[in-house]
This record gives C-alpha cells, structure tokens and sequence, in this order.
C-alpha cells in the first residue's frame, strides 16, 4: 500500500497493521506519537524527526539510507539520551566508528595527532585508576617495605629498554657486557662485548625491534638485536663528536634517533638500516642530558648546564630555545598524561615544563635522582642515583607534590614493564632494582618511544 506524500506537520497514525508502509519521497515529521505499528517493512529514503516516541514499534525490516534524528525513545516518553530503549533491543549487527583515542598509541606524533595520543595516555592512566589519578585499584597498593627488591645483577648500566619479546635489555656504560633480564623468569644473562668503559649513556628501542646504544665516550654507534642475541657496531661517526658526547636519545617519527648532545655540540642523528645505519650532525645544542618525545612530534632537551629547555622541530631540524632554567640541572624528562613534562631533579628542583604554553615551573627542592618512570596510574617514579630513596612525583593541575619511597640508591634509568614492575638499570648498584606497582600496563604503552627510552 502506497501513502500520499506527507508535508512537514504531524502526522498521526492511530491503529491499523500493513504488510507494508512505503514512502518514496522523503518523510519529515516533527514528531509520530502511537500506541503500535505493526509492519512487515518500513521504508523511507530519509527519515528525519526531532522526536520518536513510542510504546511498541514492531518492523520487520526498518530501511532507510539517511536517519537524522536528536532523540528516538522507545518506551519513555522523555529520553535522556540520543538512542534510549528502556527494555531488551535486540541488534543483528552493529557498526561502531572507529575509536581515534585508542588509535593514539600506534599514531605519529605530529601536530595534528597530538591531541589524540595525549587522550590516548589520559585514557590509559585513568582507566588504570579507581578515582582520580595518583589513585589505583584498592587492590595494588603494595605493603610498606616490600615495593622494591632485586635480581643479583652486575654493574656498570646506564639505562634500559623494552623489547617487544617482554625482555628488559641493560645499556653498557662500563663497555665489557649487555645485561638481559627476563621477567618471565627473573632471570639475568649477559651478551660479552668489548666497546670500553663510559661507552654508551642510554638506549632506545628501534621500529625493527633492535636496540640502538647511544654513544658516549665510543667512536661507534652500538646495536642489539634481540631475535638474534646479536650485538654489532656501526662505522666511527664522522666528523667524530667530542668525549662524552651524547646522553640519551629517542626515536622520532620518521624512524631516526636524536642522540641528546651532552659534550658534543650538536645534535646526533642516527638513520639505522639493516646492515647498520648512517651518522648525521644536527643543529647546535650542548648541555642536555635526555630528551622527551612530545606528542607533537618534538623532542624536548633536558637542561643539565644549558641555560634554557631546548625544542629540537624534526621537520625544521631546528633548536629553538625555551624557558630559562636558571642553571638548574635535571637528567631526564618524563612525559605525563597532560602532555606536560617533568624533569627530573639531579642537583635542583623537579621542573615542569608546558608546552602548549611554553611555561615553565619548578615545585619541590629536591636532587640526586636520575631518569624518571611514568607509572600506571599517572605518578611519575623518580630513579635514586645518590638520593638515599626512590622518589614518587603526584602532578596536579597546577603544580604536584613529591614523597619519597622505598630505600634504594645507584640506579640510573628504568622502564615500565606490563606486569606493572619498573625495572631499573643498575649503574653502581648490583641488583636490577624492581620497583612493585602491582597495576599492569597495556603493552603498547610500555613500548611507545615517549616512555621507552633513556
């Protein structure tokens, strides 16, 4: 049975059952107000209504291409929300857009993603929180005293990384051995190599799932990969950087690592290939110790003698120069779910850097800790090098407050793992420090090169 054409104006319908209702023209109506229809199909090219409400609607088949709409309530007569079924719906599939947020962790940094990754780690730390953050499940508050322990360890280890096999690789400083520690197991092992003592300060984990050492006092650039327990070295940089030349490094976006220039005097740049990689001088910068990957796609440069925090732009493969530091020294920046960064107070106050304002902070008088840890629920672990305690940062929207937590001292650096345990990197210690959460982490969290890296 064919209807007329309905103009737009209510239009009421009080009883009857069709075999089938068809409108070819579009039906736009304010509002269908009945107690029943019944019909075998309903169609409609567009279906437009600021209001559906009914108490039984039995279809069918319901077709239309287009369905605008800013409320359909079945069985209410006052919906609360877009769609409100008070009672059982029954669905023979259903198609959901795609979430953008979950996206984050896989997205480049960029501008234009910065907002979606930053969501996507304030996503993650909340989810991991009973209320807000700092505060985790009722059930993984580890008892006083037994939040850190340890694995008998050699020495002589300036910062971990992550591999995608669940392993924890330790980067030689003192040149002799590469330390492997698997938490499946609690096990450590070692790779002997020869590379000489203050070799390399720090690691990043590489796209192909190798681990690229950054160079220090060594001439060449060091490489792990862990699918083979295979270490290897590059060609000598040319032109060769200064003794002690870089702290730290992160993989940017395009797959290369900036090496953060400590002694040298300008930034490294690192292009690895299969067989090894190619060395290039970037823009000048000196006295940075660590650097932080910003969601847009930036590095931050950690001042430790440098005047300002540094911004070293990718795509510009330009340093322009932040906020005065006052001379303070920090080793190591973590990246928090705000999109701030916190830099980690070696010999000064915690500083805390905007960067969507390019403000700067300090907040507690507080020294020797080197390399921080983002934890699960959105407290940042600072890594006792001298100070006698782990340090445990709560960031708040205006500043933060720091406690202290369990004893410990002679890490430099640490990872967070999924079983929620942060493995710390032992540089004069002589255990692999593991400091207990008892949150797990989602695994693509603990491996993004915001957080997997020293």
């Amino acid at each position: 049975m064919s209807l007329p054409a309905l103009v737009p104006t209510n239009y009421v319908l009080t009883s009857g059952a069709n075999s089938a209702l068809t409108w070819t023209n579009v039906l736009t109506v304010n509002s269908v107000n009945h107690s029943s229809l019944v019909g075998s199909t309903i169609s409609a090219t567009t279906f437009q209504t600021s209001s559906l409400q009914t108490s039984s609607l039995q279809t069918t088949t319901l077709n239309s291409s287009t369905m605008v709409t800013s409320t359909i309530g079945v069985g209410t007569q006052a919906p609360q929300f877009p769609l409100d079924v008070r009672g059982g719906a029954y669905l023979s599939s259903i198609i959901t857009p795609v979430d953008q947020i979950a996206q984050g962790a896989y997205l480049a940094p960029s501008p234009a993603n910065s907002s979606i990754i930053t969501a996507w780690i304030q996503k993650t730390v909340q989810t991991n929180c009973a209320s807000t953050m700092g505060v985790g499940p009722f059930w993984s508050s580890p008892a006083t005293g037994s939040a850190f322990g340890g694995v008998s360890s050699g020495q002589g280890f300036i910062g971990c990384v992550l591999v995608p096999d669940g392993r924890v690789v330790l980067v030689s400083q003192n040149g002799t051995a590469i330390g492997l520690f698997n938490p499946a197991t609690n096990a450590y092992t070692t790779v002997a190599i020869t590379a000489g003592v203050d070799a390399y300060y720090g690691g990043a984990l590489l796209p192909d799932g190798r681990v690229v050492f950054i160079p220090s006092q060594s001439a060449k650039i060091g490489l792990f990969n862990p699918a083979t327990n295979v270490y290897s070295e590059t060609a000598a940089m040319s032109p060769a950087p200064a003794a002690y030349a870089f702290w730290g490094g992160v993989v940017i976006p395009d797959g290369r690592v900036v090496f953060i220039p400590s002694n040298a005097t300008a930034i490294g740049l690192f292009t690895p290939s299969p067989t090894g990689g190619t060395y290039a001088v970037g823009p000048a910068a000196t006295k940075y110790e660590g650097g932080v990957l910003l969601p847009d796609g930036r590095v931050l440069l950690v001042p430790d003698g440098a005047a300002t925090i540094g911004l070293y732009d990718p795509v510009a493969n330009t340093v322009t120069p932040g906020p005065s530091v006052s001379g303070a020294a920090f080793n190591g920046g973590v990246l928090l779910p705000d999109g701030r960064v916190v830099l980690v107070p070696y010999t000064s106050t915690i500083g805390i850097y905007n960067p969507l304002t390019n403000g700067y902070t300090t907040v507690a008088a507080v020294g020797g800790y080197n390399g921080g840890v983002l934890l699960p629920d959105g407290r940042v672990l600072f890594i006792p090098r001298t100070a006698a305690n782990f340090g445990i940062f709560t960031p708040s929207a205006t500043a933060g407050t720091f406690t202290t937590g369990p004893s410990a001292t002679g890490y430099i650096g640490g990872v967070l793992i999924p079983d929620g345990r942060v493995v710390c990197s032992p540089f004069t210690a002589t255990t692999v420090g593991l400091y207990l959460t008892n949150t797990p982490a989602p695994k693509d969290f603990c491996l993004h090169p915001c957080f997997n890296k020293l």
